[in-house]
């Protein structure tokens, strides 16, 4: 059972233990909706979802580190429309 698995653990312990659990997935989460918001081409879109869905915490650092960049680069070739 789960209870029995943590059971022995102090409170640091499960904090710790938590930390490998909760901080990627909200990583991941966070570059999902950031990739999500950008206004980048749909292939370097796709290209990033894929790389964060498949190798999620080593996706989101990728998507941190060059990501948001790089689609900040190519976002739309055309000015937006004044209203």
């Amino acid at each position: 059972m789960v209870s029995d698995m943590f059971f022995g653990l102090a409170g640091w312990h499960v904090l710790i233990l938590l930390s490998f659990w909760v901080v990627p997935f909200v990583l991941w989460v966070i570059a999902l909706v950031q990739i999500a918001q950008s206004k980048a081409a749909a292939g370097p879109v796709v290209a990033w979802v894929v790389i964060v869905t498949l190798i999620p915490l080593v996706g989101a650092i990728l998507w941190f580190a060059i990501g948001r960049r790089s689609l900040r680069r190519e976002g739309p070739s055309m000015p937006p429309a004044s209203v």
